[in-house]
Formats: C-alpha cells, structure tokens, sequence
C-alpha cells in the first residue's frame, strides 16, 4: 500500500480530515454568502433552448457517485435531444460504464499534487461550451467549485449554504439522500425514481454467477459485505458470528470484500463452514455482476449498500449510528436492523431469502399477459408481502 494511501485511510487522519474541512467550509461558505446573488427556484423553464448538460458529482465514495446516477436515466428517457456530460473521478469510472453518456470527464487525487492536471480538466470542460451545469449531489463545496469555472452559461445546485451561487436552485433538499436525484429531477419537470442507478449487463452477470457456488455445491443466494466507514464498521467478531449462524441454519452465502477489507480474509474464512464462501476483493465490474445475482445483501451502511439498491437486490441494512437512517434503502423488499445481535441479522436474512423465493415463484406463475387485470392484482399482494417483511429494530 502506497504510504499516502494508507495515510488517508488510517482512522485518526479521517477524523482530523473532516475537523479541518469543516473548519475551511465555514468560512467559505459565510463568503459565498456575502458576495452572491439570490438564485431563482428552477423550473422546467432552465432546460429551454440547452443542448449541453455537465452533471457534477466528483465524489470518491462509491455510494455517493452511485446516488446521483440516477439524474442519468431521467434526462436520457424525457430529453434524449440533450447531450449529458459527467464529471466524476477516476475512482468510480467503472460505476458509469452502460450508462448514457456522452462524455465522461474525471477528478482525481493525484491532482492535489498534479495541479497542471486539474489546469488540463478545466480546460477540456470549458471547450465543451455546456448551457448548463447541474451540481447533482449534496451541496459540496468541491462540486460547487467546479460547477463554476467549469465555462457553463448557466448553473443548477440544491438549496443550502451555497445556494447563492446558483443560477437556479432546486426544491427543497428532501430528508432523504436517494430522494435528492428525484427533487432535482421534478424541479426541471423531468421523472425520476428515488433510487441510486447502475446498469449491469447480461454478461456480467452470467460471468459472475460463477462465483456464487460454494463447497457445498449449492448457489449462494445471502451476499455478505462487512467493510464501513469508520463509526459505521462492525467489529470483527461479530461477522464471525453471523457466519456461524448462517452455518447453523445450513443458508448458503457469500462474503464480499473490498480493498480495505482484504486483512480480515483468512480470519473470515476459519469461520465459515462448507455452506460459505470468501471472496477475494475483485474490480468493481465484477463487484456488480456478484451483487446483481444475489437474492439479499447483508451490509452496513456503505457503498455496496447503494449498489445493492441501484440494482434492486434486497438489502438488509445493519446500522450503528442514527444519522445512517437517511441513507438506508427504502425499497419494498429492503429491511432495516439497528445495531442487532448476529443471531438477529441470520434469522432476518433467511426470512428475506424466503420471501424473494416466494416472490419469484409468485412472478413465475402469473399469466403471460402481464397487463392482464388479474396479473396486476397478484403483483400487487406479492409486493404488499415483500413490504411487511421491512423489520426495523429501535
């Protein structure tokens, strides 16, 4: 691991990171107020005569990337006619490959110490002559800044601190983070799902499915991931413990690692019996394709989380801290546990399981014609199961 690398992830630099950034937030956030202009509420009427959309959402975070995404999808299906730029970073590239888009530009660390870098990405973003820049995230200060030397004619961003520095502002910002992409969507007239977006191919999905066989034999259908971020992390001990109890109900899973989660391997592994199995960490591509087979996820709050989401993989979300409950899914099939035992996360996990097969038997079973009164009867009682099954322990 490269000596900056393991600085940055190191759990008293990220601490002593977001004392530092709130400090110089505070103080450029009083001085855009100071010397901006009010903004206008957006309206259907910012998308007249604009032919070029930069989205800004540069955010290393998976989640946070994944989150936005889904603005993608609503100006490709209602304004196909506009041509969608994306300024991400290098790191979550791989999260936008499928999605429509015309060009996508990225922001990378390196350019901290690279500047001339960063001098070479502006310039490429001022050539695009954009109409418009829609800061599509959380109001960051990173976003805002490139929102406004990126060239664009006009911007977007959200209400908050920075709104003054808008041309327009969207809705109120919503409680919720995966309803951020939507109220920003409405605000432009545009239909959006309040939901993270990632596209998957069939491809990928049949490569990894490969990989969900244990040595049982039986195919996975429980996901495990058992990284987070810092507060948010579970210790050690307990996913030895829900491994054990998987084992004990004979449920055949998979556990997914990431880069920073590679050390707890071999651990993991002298804890799983023959219904499990540990992945090594894996490119992100392949990451997905993973994910997009399983029937359920077990996750604390963090990316894997949204991407479970932005596939509509049921997830069963184990939170630590209050503030996680504005990023935990929503779905009809998604369950929440707040701090629970690991006896309670196995029992909620089979329960899912269950109630997917069910679900997809039910599917299986109605008549071809899907439009069919009948047909949408059934689907209906299906999802109404699904959702009584959401559990959330306080």
């Amino acid at each position: 691991m490269f000596p900056f690398t393991y600085l940055r992830r190191h759990t008293a630099m990220r601490h002593l990171g977001r004392r530092l950034e709130k400090t110089a937030k505070s103080w450029l956030y009083r001085s855009v107020a100071r010397s901006s202009r009010p903004a206008r509420p957006a309206t259907p009427d910012a998308l007249h005569g604009v032919q070029r959309v930069l989205l800004v959402r540069p955010n290393f975070r998976i989640g946070n990337a994944v989150i936005g995404a889904r603005l993608i999808q609503a100006f490709a299906e209602a304004r196909p006619e506009i041509e969608i730029d994306y300024l991400g970073t290098d790191t979550t590239r791989a999260l936008f490959e499928g999605m429509p888009l015309s060009r996508y530009h990225a922001l990378s660390r390196s350019m901290l110490v690279r500047p001339w870098r960063l001098a070479r990405l502006l310039v490429r973003l001022r050539r695009r002559q954009y109409d418009l820049a829609i800061q599509a995230g959380e109001n960051s200060l990173t976003s805002w800044l490139l929102v406004k030397t990126c060239g664009a004619r006009q911007c977007l961003g959200q209400r908050g601190r920075l709104e003054s520095g808008y041309d327009w502002v969207s809705h109120a910002s919503p409680s919720h983070a995966h309803q951020r992409a939507s109220s920003l969507a409405a605000s432009l007239g545009l239909a959006c799902a309040a939901r993270p977006w990632l596209v998957v191919s069939e491809q990928e999905r049949r490569a990894a499915a490969v990989r969900l066989t244990g040595p049982s034999g039986r195919r996975a259908s429980i996901g495990i991931f058992v990284g987070g971020h810092l507060d948010k992390r579970l210790p050690l001990e307990f996913w030895q413990d829900l491994l054990r109890e998987l084992e004990r109900r004979k449920a055949p899973y998979l556990v997914l690692l990431g880069p920073e989660e590679a050390a707890l391997r071999t651990p993991l592994e002298s804890a799983a019996g023959g219904f499990g199995r540990v992945l090594a960490p894996m490119p992100l591509r392949d990451f997905l394709g993973v994910l997009a087979n399983l029937r359920c996820l077990i996750t604390p709050d963090t990316g894997p989380m949204h991407m479970a989401a932005a596939l509509e993989v049921p997830v069963l979300a184990l939170l630590q801290v209050e503030k996680s409950r504005k990023f935990s899914p929503r779905g009809p099939s998604d369950s929440i546990l707040f701090q629970p035992t690991p006896s309670e996360v196995a029992r909620q996990a089979c329960t899912n399981a269950d109630l997917h097969d069910q679900q997809r038997d039910e599917a299986r079973s109605l008549p071809r014609r899907h439009d069919s009164p009948a047909g949408k009867c059934r689907s209906k009682k299906v999802e109404n199961a699904v959702s009584a099954s959401a559990v959330e322990r306080s």
